[in-house]
């Protein structure tokens, strides 16, 4: 984590460039991987494109509130993402957990029905 901390307090890219630079994230990527190592390029893919990218291309005013885009680029928030399962790792096609909005109790349901879809 300080490695990325470093490799980001250059402030090259953001998670904003998602709207008009996207080749900054891109080439940030592919820096990381020929310069430093493997894991901080996961670290970086977590924050910038999974946790970050979601937020942005998905998120609203409400959102944006509650998790500012500059917080991400400086790792004040830092995200995650559960895209795994026991029993299928991260194959989109088969996994089994579903996640249904109840909107008379305005939550998610998150149901994970046999001991393979269990995160």
């Amino acid at each position: 984590m300080e490695r990325l901390k470093k490799f980001i307090s250059y402030k090259q890219f953001s998670v904003k460039d998602f709207g008009d630079k996207p080749e900054n994230i891109f080439t940030a990527h592919e820096l990381a991987a020929m310069l430093l190592e493997p894991s901080i390029v996961t670290k970086l893919t977590v924050q910038f494109n999974l946790f970050g990218g979601t937020l942005f291309n998905l998120g609203s005013e409400r959102h944006f509130k509650q998790i500012p885009l500059d917080s991400i680029d400086s790792l004040n928030n830092v995200g995650c993402f559960g895209f795994t399962e026991l029993g299928y790792g991260n194959n989109a096609i088969m996994m089994e957990t579903t996640a249904t909005y109840d909107q008379d109790k305005k939550e998610w349901v998150i149901n994970s029905p046999t001991p393979l879809s269990k995160k």
